[in-house]
């Protein structure tokens, strides 16, 4: 356990000791329902927040921002977030994490070419935020950035009309070759550029994405694969969206491998573990 850390866990427990001591000199008759009702209320702190959507969060913070040039190095992602799942060509591997002043998404997508014909053929990686994190539909000014073959970057958010619209301020930096038999997208955003039409994320903040993947788009054969699986291309409900949760910086003098939460944890289990036990021990005299 880090110093600072340890300092933190010994405040709260000489807290704990004065307490009781408070506690110790008022009567029996309300002392129990005391510690009750504050075991209640800490317990009820510790509860995680309600997700708006399907259960699939991402969240990793990184202090080595990785090179956006179309390769995903998996040292250069090694911190990152994962999830692989199939599509008719193959398998996809998504990766998510953020430093202090940037989001990073990156694909790795199965595919037998990477088609580059602008409104022909056009292998196309989007991820549409919902930036409210409130479930509920893709609406006016919610942000949407893109990479594509030829590394055609987009940068747009959705208008009054529902339709997708390009932003004069352009916060997308990505980059996409082919390695093998698979594409490599890269693409990095900003937490928090300033721009009305974009993310306004922070430390701890959640907000929902989707993931498309246009395979030929412009073509007869374009096939659009989308995660979370089940959500569609077209859908304006943002109730099955995935999560991404801006990760805390670790890289902090002041941090540690031992969170606060935790801690809070631990206390508040063991005040549980000491009220019962009180009880029984009651009970049995």
């Amino acid at each position: 356990m880090h110093t600072n850390t340890s300092k933190y866990v010994n405040k709260i427990l000489n807290f704990v000791n004065i307490l009781i001591l408070v506690l110790q000199r008022l009567s029996m008759k309300y002392l129990q329902p005391i510690i009750l009702s504050i075991l209640i209320f800490s317990s009820l702190l510790l509860i995680p927040g309600i997700k708006a959507h399907d259960g699939t969060t991402f969240e990793a913070y990184t202090s080595n921002a990785p090179t956006i040039d179309g390769v995903i190095n998996d040292d250069e992602w090694a911190d990152a977030s994962t999830v692989t799942f199939s599509i008719p060509e193959g398998e996809v591997t998504i990766y998510v994490m953020n430093d202090r002043r940037y989001l990073y998404i990156a694909a790795k997508v199965a595919d037998n070419t990477l088609d580059e014909i602008v409104n022909v053929a056009l292998d196309i990686f989007t991820i549409d935020f919902d930036g409210r994190h409130d479930g509920q539909e893709f609406n006016v000014g919610e942000d949407t950035i893109s990479i594509g073959a030829r590394n055609r970057i987009g940068d747009g958010f959705v208008g009054p009309g529902l339709d997708i619209i390009d932003d004069s301020q352009i916060d997308v930096d990505g980059l996409v070759s082919r390695i093998g038999n698979f594409n490599h997208f890269e693409i990095s955003h900003p937490i928090d550029s300033g721009d009305a039409n974009d993310i306004a994320g922070d430390y701890g903040k959640t907000i929902g994405v989707r993931f498309l993947f246009f395979d030929q788009s412009g073509s007869d054969n374009s096939v659009i694969s989308v995660f979370p699986i089940g959500v569609g291309a077209d859908d304006r409900s943002q109730s099955q969206w995935a999560d991404i949760t801006i990760a805390t910086p670790t890289d902090d003098a002041g941090s540690s491998d031992f969170p606060i939460t935790e801690a809070g944890i631990i206390i508040v289990l063991l005040g549980w573990a000491v009220y019962f036990g009180s009880i029984i021990r009651k009970r049995r005299n």
